[in-house]
């Protein structure tokens, strides 16, 4: 008889995925008036690619609670650990916590944050968040070449996602739009489609640009706010072009920015 591994802490705490898709759902129809169509295009199993337009920090809440398959997010660093800041503040030179009688209080409240922490991203990672450093050569210790490895590993492990039957969002922008309107797509999305073989769907999102900004609930807009987000028909692997990596992907961006573009001006379904 072997001897059952000890569950982690974390693991202790972790919150099924529905509970908070249910929460976040109400919550967005309860401000908003959301609009979701296409929704039959997500395949029911197997790795796919899907992207948007990206115009909100809404986009992400609306796309993953209104689609039954479990969708995978890439996220900076920071997000999975926002213990990190406090605890710079907590051992900062000037701070009061390094001083009596504060001081006396600071291994408890560092170990209360870092167990929050780890059952904090341990939920995350359960509902499909994946943390990534956003600008490796600026905003860590890695110079260029170190960066570009980095980034080539991350580009293997989002492909061995798909491959292994998960659902992977991108917004090929890059960032958010401050305008609303969509900048040009880079060519990373269909790159990855291309290596893993797997469907790309588009959708569009609109109605959503600056509705989380506390202006918005300030003067009312938000309450009014119409968001529609029109999920497409997924484009095959036997619809990518062909011939070299470069050349194939940058056609088949293209085509990804012609078909988000339509999905985010499409009519409104009665």
């Amino acid at each position: 008889m072997t001897e059952k591994e000890t569950p982690s802490l974390e693991s202790l705490f972790i919150i099924p995925r529905e509970v908070p898709k249910t929460i976040l759902r109400n919550l967005l129809e309860l401000i908003y008036d959301v609009q979701v169509t296409g929704s039959q295009y997500i395949p029911k199993e197997g790795g796919a690619l899907i992207i948007s337009n990206h115009t909100d920090y809404l986009d992400i809440p609306v796309q993953g609670t209104y689609t039954d398959r479990k969708i995978v997010y890439l996220g900076k660093y920071e997000l999975f650990h926002p213990q990190e800041d406090i605890l710079r503040y907590l051992n900062h030179k000037n701070s009061p916590f390094r001083f009596p009688p504060l001081s006396l209080t600071k291994p408890l409240i560092e170990i209360t944050l870092a167990s929050l922490g780890e059952i904090y991203k341990a939920n995350l990672l359960s509902w499909g968040g994946t943390p990534i450093i956003r600008n490796a050569a600026n905003e860590s210790d890695m110079d260029k070449k170190q960066a570009m490895e980095y980034y080539a590993k991350l580009e293997d492990y989002m492909v061995s996602l798909m491959l292994a039957g998960e659902v992977l969002s991108i917004y090929p922008e890059g960032t958010r739009s401050e305008t609303g309107e969509m900048a040009p797509f880079k060519a990373m999305a269909a790159k990855l489609a291309i290596r893993a073989q797997v469907p790309i769907i588009p959708s569009g999102i609109s109605g959503a640009t600056n509705m989380s900004k506390p202006m918005a609930f300030l003067t009312g807009e938000a309450f009014k706010a119409k968001i529609r987000y029109n999920i497409g028909k997924p484009i095959l692997p036997s619809e990518f072009p062909g011939g070299p990596e470069k050349k194939a992907a940058k056609e088949l961006t293209e085509m990804c920015e012609q078909r988000v573009r339509q999905l985010m001006s499409a009519p409104e379904s009665n």
